[in-house]
């Protein structure tokens, strides 16, 4: 299995009352094309400062991120946010879905934002929809949603682009047990389809089980399960 994406030496200090805290230390992980590695850690742990890490969305204090074998900027705020929009793809526990947006466009934006025409767009992100059995949303606003159809509709968006690397932290933390299932198995089947390297951050060690792999954040050290 290729290397799709990777974290070589990441570091993360915060100053915290003239202390050093220091969340991150040293962590390295490989995640393969078509892999799903789950991240599992109690709260404070570190996991989502690791995932806005690798998403480009943080800085580290030192260390590096790959995609595809080549290391990506993280110093220059502009060259990250092109990084993020050309490679990743975020699925989070509240969809964060535009409110003023219908479903079909919160899922064509991140198609906009590359400069896609909206006509194509429109196309790319209804065929999403319909695989993910929202045909009948796609004029619905989010509060017209359920919370399973806003995940979806989250999914889609993160899918849409055909990203490298799907992070997802705590996808499935706002949903009951039925709905979290289906939403996992959408997720993880449609990131395998577009041989994405899928980090997911849970609580859900059920969902975790599903994996590929689990790793787990414990005093700011990944640690293979």
């Amino acid at each position: 299995m290729s290397e799709r994406f990777s974290l070589r030496g990441v570091y993360q200090s915060f100053d915290q009352a003239g202390r050093q805290l220091d969340v991150l230390k040293g962590v390295d992980l490989d995640v393969g094309a078509g892999e799903t590695v789950a991240l599992l850690g109690p709260s404070g742990s570190g996991k989502s400062c690791l995932l806005h890490i690798a998403g480009l969305l943080e800085k580290p204090t030192a260390g590096e991120i790959l995609v595809n074998g080549k290391v990506l900027p993280i110093h220059d705020d502009g060259l990250r946010t092109r990084g993020r929009l050309q490679h990743i793809g975020f699925v989070y526990q509240f969809h964060n879905l535009l409110p003023e947006f219908s479903a079909v466009e919160n899922v064509m934006f991140p198609l906009r934002l590359r400069g896609q025409g909206s006509g194509s767009a429109r196309v790319a992100a209804a065929e999403l929809l319909e695989r993910l059995g929202l045909s009948d949303r796609l004029g619905h606003l989010p509060a017209q949603l359920s919370g399973g159809e806003q995940q979806r509709v989250a999914i889609a968006r993160a899918l849409v682009t055909q990203p490298d690397v799907v992070l997802a932290d705590e996808p499935t933390g706002s949903l009951d047990g039925a709905n979290g299932a289906v939403i996992a198995d959408l997720l993880l089947d449609l990131a395998r389809d577009v041989h994405a390297a899928v980090l997911l951050a849970t609580h859900d060690t059920t969902l975790a089980a599903r994996a590929d792999r689990i790793v787990a954040l414990q005093d700011g050290i990944l640690k293979q399960q």
